[in-house]
């Protein structure tokens, strides 16, 4: 896929701040991403949801988007990523809620609940000890990908790497707090 001279415009104008060429590419690419995102789910409110979110993103961190993108790979990408994230959350919340007889509830007494706490604030503490002595490039790598829920492709952009290089960083990382956890 290629992206068209109209993409890249107006991808360079929404990365500027202009409304109007962010809505010319919502209204282009609404209906094919609608149709694209109902391959994976039937619940075309969902789907909908999944495009808005994928928009709202696009605007929101417009500052930060990544000069060179083939637009239409990565709508695509994104809304189908969104799609299934919330397919999955919804599918979660629908088995909850139909249920209940399979769901065993434990309650905790209260010296349960303080050790529970002190686990908690022992591994927590010794993650952020762990994640102290990574680098600021791996550290920044972890936080896109796990606090902003960006691509790779995008992280790789914002740190100047290789997608490959991304993906290797970001797996190096979790393998060294893994092995420090």
């Amino acid at each position: 896929m290629e992206n068209t001279t109209t993409d890249i415009f107006l991808w360079q104008q929404i990365k500027k701040g202009d409304i109007n060429a962010f809505e010319k590419l919502y209204d282009i690419y609404a209906d094919v991403l609608l149709t694209f995102a109902l391959q994976y789910t039937n619940e075309e409110s969902l789907a909908k949801d999944a495009i808005h979110d994928v928009f709202l993103d696009i605007y929101k961190y417009r500052s930060g988007l990544a000069e060179n993108v083939n637009v239409k790979s990565y709508l695509f990408k994104i809304t189908q990523r969104n799609v299934l994230k919330k397919h999955k959350a919804a599918q979660k919340i629908f088995s909850l809620n139909t249920d209940y007889d399979s769901v065993i509830l434990k309650e905790l007494s209260f010296e349960d609940s303080i050790i529970e706490q002190e686990n908690n604030t022992a591994i927590n503490s010794r993650l952020a000890f762990a994640m102290q002595e990574l680098t600021e490039k791996q550290r920044k790598a972890l936080f896109y990908r796990f606090n902003e829920d960006k691509p790779y492709e995008e992280i790789a952009s914002i740190l100047g790497i290789s997608i490959e290089s991304c993906r290797t960083l970001i797996y190096r990382c979790l393998k060294e707090l893994r092995k420090k956890l």
